[in-house]
């Protein structure tokens, strides 16, 4: 057995490109290289996506599609969540239309754990698989805390800020969770009003999650009256169904252990 033979052929997972996400193709006397038909390239753009988008580990690789409805207790509570994913599949088919607008949405209910993050997050994942659209995910206390990491007390500090509020009000699809629950303070008031009064006059698209109606947020009247023009109000069911998921993924989890 000779060198050659020796050496250890690699495993590519595409022949073609070997992954390097390129192919050659003949044109004559010339080669020229074109992405390869693999996908390679588009995966990577789309990996780069979803890592900018800071969505949660929890919240990975889930879609629309998979949204359940049927988790919930009561017959009313999943029509209303049948609603909101019918509401949320329609969005991103036609989102290349609704982004013209800039309209987005507002998932509410006053229960905890009812499923309006999972939906919302699931919208920012299909737009970006589907659509190649960057989106981000924030909480309202990160974004807050954000802006008073900028804080410092030196004067280029403030330009800190500024760009940041730029950056936020740049991205083309934002999901804000949980609108409400912070303090009503003036610099608190400020900060979401230059963020959401930069984003609706961009017509950028922002979904906001929330446990109460857009009407009881204790924001100032410009901050509620921009929401209300930004985003349609999608009601969710005042049940929670973190626990019950959780019941019953401990549930498989001890059937698969036992060997039952």
């Amino acid at each position: 057995m000779n060198d050659s033979e020796d050496r250890e052929i690699p495993a590519y997972n595409c022949p073609i490109c070997k992954d390097t996400g390129w192919e050659e193709v003949k044109n004559g006397d010339y080669v020229a290289m074109r992405e390869c038909r693999c996908g390679y390239m588009q995966r990577q753009r789309i990996a780069g996506k979803l890592k900018f988008a800071a969505i949660p580990k929890e919240f990975e690789g889930h879609t629309v599609e998979n949204f359940q409805t049927n988790c919930y207790a009561s017959e009313s509570s999943r029509e209303l969540a049948a609603m909101a994913k019918t509401i949320a599949k329609n969005y991103v088919e036609q989102f290349s239309e609704i982004q013209e607008t800039g309209k987005g949405l507002y998932f509410y209910s006053r229960v905890k754990g009812s499923g309006k993050t999972r939906l919302a997050v699931s919208i920012a994942n299909d737009i970006i698989q589907e659509k190649m659209i960057s989106t981000k995910f924030a909480t309202t206390i990160q974004i807050l805390d954000q802006i008073k990491a900028t804080w410092g007390g030196m004067s280029k500090n403030e330009e800190t800020e500024q760009k940041l509020i730029h950056d936020i009000v740049s991205v083309p699809v934002l999901v804000i969770d949980d609108i409400g629950v912070e303090g009503v303070k003036d610099w608190i008031n400020e900060r979401f009003y230059n963020i959401l009064n930069g984003r609706m006059i961009e017509k950028r698209v922002t979904i906001f999650t929330s446990n109460c109606k857009i009407e009881e947020l204790q924001f100032d009247d410009r901050i509620v009256n921009r929401i209300v023009k930004m985003a349609l109000p999608v009601q969710f069911p005042d049940e929670s169904i973190r626990t019950a998921i959780a019941r019953k993924e401990n549930s498989e989890l001890l059937d698969r252990l036992l060997g039952t």
